[in-house]
C-alpha cells in the first residue's frame, strides 16, 4: 500500500470515517483498501454494484463483503450458485440504530434474510457441489483484525467496530439479483431537501418530457450549460450519420448512457434531451439518479399538442416526425406523474431562468 493510502486510513476515526474512504477506493479514486491486496480493487463481479454500495457507505454503512446473485458453471467447472449478499458495521449509536433500521424493515417486507449483530453461525450464500461460503457469522477479535489490521486502523477505531453492529442482508434465492440491490439502493437513498425554486445551478440529473416539437432543445441550450445536455438525436447522428436513423437507436442509448453514468459518478449536472415520453424510460433515469446519490427533475415541456404538429410539419424530412408518434408520444407525456416516476421535483418553463452565455 502506497504512503498517501496508508495515512489515509491510519487518519480515519470513525466508523464513518472508515465508511467514505471505502467508498472512494470502491469508485477507484482510492489504490488500496485494508483487509484487501494492495493496489488491487473490487472483484470484478462487483462492479455493477458499486454505485449502490458506494451509497450503502456513504450512509454509515460500512460494508466489508458483498457479491451478486448468480447462478453458472465456474473456472473449475462445478455449478456455483450465489446469493446476493452484503455484510459489513453501523455504528452502535441513535443515528445507527436508525440506519439499521431503515434497511432492514425494508429488507424483512422484502423478504431477504437479515442477521444483525451477527448470526452465531452464519448464513450459506455460495454453493458449489458440496462446498459452500457464509455470510453473517460472529467474528472473533483475530478475524477482525485480519480485515482491518493494527498497522493501518487506529486502536480506538478498532473498538469502535468491536462494538458496532454487524448487519447482513442475504437474497434467500440462489441467483437473484434484482431485489437487494434495488431494496438497499431504495432504502437508503434521501433526495436533499427541495429548494423552494430550484434552478439549474443545482447538481443534479434533469429530465426533459415532451413530444417532438415541444421546445426540449430550446429548453434546454437556454436553460442548461451546453457541455451538460445528452441529446439522445446526437448520439443517433454520431452512430448513423443522420439523426432520423431509428435503427441507431440501441447503439445511441448504449453510448448515452454510459456518458450520463461516467457524469452521475462524477456528481455532475446533467440534462437529457429527449421525448421520455413513456414511464419505464423516465423510472429507469430517475432510479439511475438515486443510486448514484443525485436527485432527479423532471424539466416539462408543456407545450399544446397542436403546436408541436405545426412545429413539426415545419421541419426538414430528415427531423419530421410521423404524425401518428407525435400523437402517441404527446398522449403517453400526459400521463406523466412525478411520485410514480420517481422525481424529486418538477420544473416547467416558467421556473427557468435563462444561462448566460457571455
Amino acid at each position: 500500500m502506497s504512503r498517501t493510502d496508508r495515512a489515509l486510513w491510519r487518519a480515519a476515526r470513525s466508523i464513518s470515517d472508515l465508511a467514505a474512504l471505502t467508498a472512494l477506493w470502491l469508485e477507484g479514486r482510492i489504490a488500496s483498501h485494508p483487509g484487501v491486496m494492495p493496489n488491487c480493487g473490487p472483484d470484478d463481479e462487483t462492479t455493477h454494484l458499486v454505485p449502490v454500495l458506494a451509497l450503502a457507505n456513504r450512509a454509515g454503512y460500512l460494508t466489508d463483503n458483498s457479491q451478486p446473485g448468480t447462478a453458472e458453471t465456474g473456472f473449475d467447472g462445478r455449478w456455483w450458485a450465489q446469493r446476493a449478499a452484503v455484510t459489513g458495521w453501523v455504528r452502535r449509536d441513535r443515528a445507527g440504530i436508525d440506519l439499521v433500521n431503515r434497511i432492514t424493515g425494508p429488507a424483512r417486507a422484502a423478504g431477504l434474510i437479515v442477521c444483525a449483530d451477527s448470526h452465531p453461525y452464519g448464513v450459506t450464500v455460495t454453493s458449489a457441489d458440496g462446498d459452500g461460503a457464509i455470510f453473517g457469522a460472529r467474528l472473533s477479535k483475530r478475524d477482525l483484525r485480519t480485515i482491518w489490521p493494527t498497522h493501518l486502523i487506529d486502536r480506538d477505531l478498532f473498538r469502535q467496530l468491536q462494538g458496532a453492529i454487524h448487519l447482513t442482508v442475504i437474497d434467500p434465492e440462489y441467483g437473484r439479483d434484482d431485489v437487494l440491490w434495488d431494496v438497499l439502493a431504495k432504502a437508503l437513498y434521501r433526495p436533499p431537501a427541495p429548494a423552494a425554486a430550484p434552478t439549474v445551478t443545482e447538481p443534479g440529473l434533469y429530465v426533459l418530457i415532451g413530444p417532438a416539437g415541444s421546445g426540449k432543445s430550446t429548453l434546454a441550450a437556454r436553460h442548461f450549460p451546453a457541455d451538460s445536455v445528452l441529446e439522445l438525436d446526437a448520439f443517433r447522428a454520431l452512430a448513423a450519420g443522420t439523426r432520423a436513423d431509428q435503427t441507431a437507436t440501441p447503439a445511441a442509448v448504449t453510448a448515452f448512457d454510459a456518458i450520463l453514468t461516467a457524469r452521475l459518478e462524477r456528481g455532475l449536472l446533467t440534462a437529457l434531451d429527449a421525448t421520455h415520453a413513456e414511464a419505464h424510460h423516465r423510472r429507469k433515469y430517475t432510479d439511475l439518479a438515486h443510486q448514484h446519490g443525485m436527485p432527479a427533475i423532471a424539466v416539462v415541456a408543456d407545450t399544446p399538442t397542436a403546436e408541436c404538429q405545426r412545429r413539426n410539419a415545419m421541419r426538414p424530412d430528415d427531423r419530421r416526425v410521423p404524425p401518428r408518434i407525435l400523437r402517441d408520444q404527446a398522449r403517453q407525456a400526459a400521463r406523466f406523474n412525478a411520485k410514480t416516476d420517481g422525481f424529486d421535483a418538477v420544473l416547467r418553463p416558467a421556473d427557468l431562468a435563462d444561462i448566460d452565455h457571455s
